[in-house]
């Protein structure tokens, strides 16, 4: 046998042994990698790491990391040792973002929702009076309904789509008869093709349906010889509204031109679902929450809720499971009951001292509020690690409305100024004063916000754009 056949003959079974163990250590360093276990040269040590990213709006803002320049830009990634990190974003013309992110091994800490507020937003008044008495944001965030006081108190629709302000009712004016009528409240039904339009004349509360154009409208409570207060519209049947009469729980037809017989006695709250009404009813046991469809099918979700004189309410549906935020004003507990519609709801206490509850619209987040006091509760996280979570503003003051923003941030009125802030209270912006307790809104494509702020003497409709 020749040398060179010897040598092939060993030299083949130690290639094919080189490449077997070069695979098993790189599938074993992939592995590694991806459970975060990296090789430190620097220090010669073994570390567990987790992954940071971060986006931000707009994009291509710099990185600084612990007070140090990096050479980075958003969107940004990078993997760290466990711990925490202080992440600055600048930008000429633009707040500076500063937040601490705590980096977990083997996980993504995910900042995707970074905003850069600019310093001098695009501003655009789009309607001014002397005096705003109520108003109302479309489902869809495209349309403003509001009611004037004063003389010449009138309603009022606002495309903001092609912003130029419509007078659709006029109170009626005082008479040797009677006195003015005083314009109270405005709603939109779910698709905005009506308003309902409540007011006060002398002693009695008059309630009008209108189409959005003012036309075909209709005293409700001529009609029908029924004190309305509370109507709500049913999200599924803009025809259809509800209301607790002194008898109970009852629907208005305004298609059908009927007031049906009464629905549930005792009831002290109720909530529309989109497809059904979720009501408190108090019996001899207690307070006790049901739902009612629109065939009049009742069913019982929470047989024990805590006594209370009225209930704020929050309804959202979040990876196929149904969400209710209630918050008895008794107790000022905020409690949500998930699964609600299934054999065995659970119910978190989420905070305390709180009177309001708003869920996020892709349902993530919910926030639970009062004047002091401004809690939100993270479904996702919570679900993906088997722990409550929940962020808690700080410095919380003089709090009037809250509305959301986007998926992460919160329009707050806070001591009659709108504050722009993070989810959990991170990197509030003051973009001004505000009138009232009037909440802000954000327009249908999250970029810009509609305030009712002072102009002049007056007051005004303001829309002041955030995002490029």
């Amino acid at each position: 046998m020749c040398i060179s056949s010897m040598l092939r003959r060993i030299l083949i079974p130690i290639g094919y042994f080189l490449v077997v163990a070069a695979v098993v250590l790189i599938t074993v360093g992939l592995v590694a990698y991806g459970q975060g276990i990296e090789y430190d040269f620097k220090t010669g040590r073994i570390i567990h790491t987790g992954l940071v990213i971060i986006q931000s709006s707009p994009s291509s803002v710099p990185v600084s990391l612990n007070g140090k320049t990096t050479k980075k830009k958003t969107s940004y990634r990078a993997s760290f040792e466990a711990g925490d990190y202080t992440f600055e974003l600048a930008k000429d013309g633009y707040y500076t973002w500063k937040k601490t992110l705590k980096v977990v091994s083997s996980e993504v800490t995910l900042a995707q929702y970074v905003l850069m507020v600019p310093r001098h937003p695009n501003t655009t008044t789009l309607d001014t009076k002397t005096q705003i008495v109520a108003q109302s944001i479309s489902k869809d965030h495209r349309h403003v309904a509001y009611a004037t006081g004063g003389p010449e108190a009138a309603v009022y629709t606002l495309d903001l789509g092609n912003p130029k302000p419509v007078k659709i009712y006029s109170a009626k004016v005082a008479t040797p008869e009677q006195p003015a009528e005083t314009l109270l409240d405005v709603t939109w039904n779910d698709d905005a093709s009506k308003l309902l339009v409540a007011s006060q004349n002398g002693p009695t509360a008059t309630h009008h349906l209108m189409n959005a154009d003012g036309a075909s409208a209709v005293n409700l409570t001529q009609q029908y010889g029924f004190n309305f207060t509370g109507l709500k519209f049913n999200p599924a049947n803009g025809q259809q509204l509800y209301w607790v009469s002194p008898d109970g729980l009852r629907r208005l037809d305004v298609g059908a031109q009927s007031v049906s017989a009464v629905l549930a006695d005792k009831v002290t709250g109720f909530q529309m679902a989109p497809d059904r009404v979720l009501y408190v009813q108090t019996t001899e046991l207690g307070h006790s929450l049901w739902s009612l469809d629109g065939r009049g099918h009742k069913q019982e979700l929470i047989q024990a809720l805590p006594e209370s004189d009225t209930y704020a309410m929050a309804f959202t549906t979040y990876r196929g499971t149904e969400e209710l935020a209630i918050v008895p004003s008794k107790t000022r507990v905020g409690t949500l009951y998930s699964d609600i519609y299934g054999t065995n709801p659970v119910a978190k206490t989420i905070a305390r001292d709180v009177s309001e509850a708003a869920f996020a619209a892709d349902g993530h987040l919910l926030t639970f509020s009062s004047a002091t006091n401004l809690v939100t509760y993270d479904l996702e996280l919570s679900t993906l690690t088997g722990k409550l979570v929940t962020y808690h503003a700080s410095g919380i003051h003089d709090l009037a409305a809250v509305t959301w923003f986007d998926n992460f941030h919160l329009l707050a009125n806070e001591g009659g100024h709108l504050m722009l802030m993070e989810y959990d209270g991170a990197n509030g912006t003051d973009l001004g004063a505000l009138t009232g307790t009037f909440p802000a809104y954000a327009t249908a494509d999250a970029r810009s916000i509609v305030a009712l702020r002072p102009v002049g003497s007056g007051v005004g409709y303001t829309q002041i754009t955030i995002k490029p």
